[in-house]
């Protein structure tokens, strides 16, 4: 009895889990039916807090699975600022997924003991998708794959112009369960290659002045359709980051575009759902590889980011290199060259969030500490640290049109992801990194007004509204493309005879607003780690008065006050 009711007192302060909440092993990847259950049970543990839904179905029939987590105590989850993460764009770049879940599983059980985490979810809303690209994924799981395949939408492409589509694409010729790669031993003085003398599981290219007997013939596959080339058209290929609405460019421009934007329902449902749920503030992607944190415009050649959001960027990208060693925060156009219609260009032109994409994981085998990781390297670390699970031996297979070849390399979950023994720092780092993210919501208070009585029955009002964090109430991105109404503060209990923001209290410059000063709309909301003083001229008698300011981004708050 003592100790059911020492459970409920703790539970007051703490959040409980209602059922057995889930208690994942962070060193695996998890195959798509097994994240659905997952889900499912964060759910079941913790209702209320935790909502799963679908926001519609796939191209191949599956769903886009959406949790909301938020305090439900402290409001609806749309009246609070948001941070949105997601998983899996590229279907083999998997283990966004388990970033995701891994930062649901850390606030759902931390709240009440961490005051970061409490405060983020009492205050704010984490929406998350843990598998954007699901179908692909799957297969990834259920069928022969590779570390760079399948990377697109489940969408037939006739990429080789031929009539059909996806008719010649990789195929696990030897019935391993793995798409490696294919070499071919020849006569002295026809390869390009040789064995590596220090390693004969590796090739090296021959010098100027040698000979080589192997020639490198690519990733497993036939000719199955007799027009010479082997594997020129495989499973898709749409890109499921190259076919969003802002910045769209068409295929002959953009490799991978869909015909038009959001054509596929991959990412139109969650377009779909963005544009309802404007309290987005935060978007953040996870891909792979080479650990980056990714700010955009896509292309050098789209309008370049307002400085104030660029300041915004800047500041939260560079705490960013502090949080997660390694990475590098930097523009993606002049590092990986430009791309068009981007998840992240769509949600900050469309939603007005400031987003970017995380590029998790990069060589871990650089023993020599010289910053580059050599294929000698490479080997060592399978041999030595995974005991060679990474690589599959080279053995013979006749092939219908290259005759005797070799097959071998490496198996599909190794080089992109990490080793499961390198998992979990990675993905604590990260979810930290949301946490962080999270506080800087922006997060407004209202500070004591000065209330001026300039004769009987009518009073001036200049009242600050504070936000104390980093990230604006209004995104200069939201103001450039017109994304949505600007704040709104208004007064009940009195007329209001004027309305502006104050310039300088001091001198008392104040722009008014021309039209409708009982909304007085507040053009650019409240910048990061700062204070915006508003005025009000109104009639009314002694007594007391609201004051609410409304944000689209940064939620409702009133606070009244009192006309002597």
């Amino acid at each position: 009895m003592m100790r059911s009711i020492l459970a409920c007192l703790l539970c007051g302060a703490l959040l409980c889990a209602q059922t057995q909440a889930p208690d994942p092993k962070w060193d695996r990847l998890y195959p798509n039916a097994e994240v659905l259950q997952l889900m499912r049970d964060y759910e079941k543990a913790y209702p209320g807090w935790v909502k799963l839904e679908s926001l519609g179905k796939t191209s191949a029939g599956g769903d886009t699975w959406l949790l909301t987590i938020t305090n439900p105590k402290t409001g609806t989850a749309e009246t609070k600022p948001a941070v949105y993460i997601d998983g899996s764009t590229h279907a083999n770049e998997i283990q966004g997924t388990e970033t995701t879940l891994y930062t649901v599983n850390f606030v759902l059980k931390n709240y009440g003991k961490l005051p970061r985490v409490t405060e983020f979810l009492d205050r704010a809303t984490l929406y998350v998708i843990p598998m954007m690209n699901v179908d692909s994924r799957e297969r990834w799981f259920s069928q022969a794959s590779n570390p760079n395949f399948p990377r697109t939408l489940p969408v037939p492409i006739d990429d080789d112009r031929d009539g059909l589509m996806d008719e010649d694409g990789f195929e696990d010729l030897d019935g391993d369960g793995e798409i490696t790669m294919m070499r071919k031993k020849v006569a002295l003085g026809q390869g390009t290659h040789k064995l590596d003398p220090k390693d004969s599981r590796l090739l090296v290219p021959v010098r100027q002045d040698e000979l080589g007997d192997y020639i490198q013939l690519g990733t497993e596959g036939i000719d199955n359709d007799g027009d010479g080339q082997v594997n020129e058209d495989p499973y898709g290929y749409v890109d499921p980051n190259r076919v969003w609405g802002d910045g769209f460019q068409p295929r002959y421009v953009q490799a991978g575009a869909s015909e038009y934007p959001l054509q596929y329902p991959e990412a139109r449902n969650i377009a779909e759902w963005m544009g309802s749920h404007l309290n987005v503030n935060v978007v953040m992607s996870y891909h792979n590889f080479g650990k980056l944190i990714l700010r955009m415009p896509g292309a050098r050649s789209q309008k370049p980011m307002s400085q104030v959001d660029l300041r915004v960027h800047d500041f939260l990208g560079k705490e960013g290199e502090k949080m997660l060693p390694g990475y590098r925060y930097v523009w993606v156009a002049p590092v990986l060259g430009d791309s068009y219609g981007s998840s992240a260009d769509h949600t900050y032109g469309r939603v007005g969030a400031f987003s970017i994409g995380i590029e998790l994981n990069a060589p871990q085998q650089d023993f020599n500490g010289d910053k580059t990781v050599s294929p000698d390297e490479v080997m060592k670390f399978n041999d030595e640290l995974t005991q060679g699970r990474m690589f599959v031996d080279w053995k013979g297979y006749k092939h219908p049109q290259y005759g005797d070849i070799e097959i071998g390399g490496f198996r599909h979950d190794t080089g992109r992801p990490p080793e499961g023994f390198l998992s979990v720092e990675e993905y604590h780092r990260n979810a930290m990194y949301v946490i962080y993210h999270g506080y800087h919501l922006p997060r407004l208070k209202i500070e004591e007004p000065t209330v001026v009585k300039v004769k009987n029955g009518l009073y001036r009002l200049h009242i600050p509204v504070l936000n104390d964090r980093m990230i604006p109430s209004v995104a200069g991105i939201v103001q450039q493309n017109k994304i949505h109404r600007q704040d709104l503060a208004t007064i009940s209990g009195a007329k209001v005879l004027s309305s502006g923001i104050v310039d300088d209290p001091y001198l008392n410059k104040v722009r008014l607003q021309e039209h409708r000063p009982e909304r007085l709309l507040v053009s650019g909301g409240v910048d990061g780690v700062s204070t915006k003083t508003l005025m009000f001229l109104i009639e009314g008698a002694p007594g007391r008065v609201t004051f609410t300011y409304d944000s689209i981004k940064a939620g409702k708050l009133s606070k009244e006050i009192v006309l002597p």
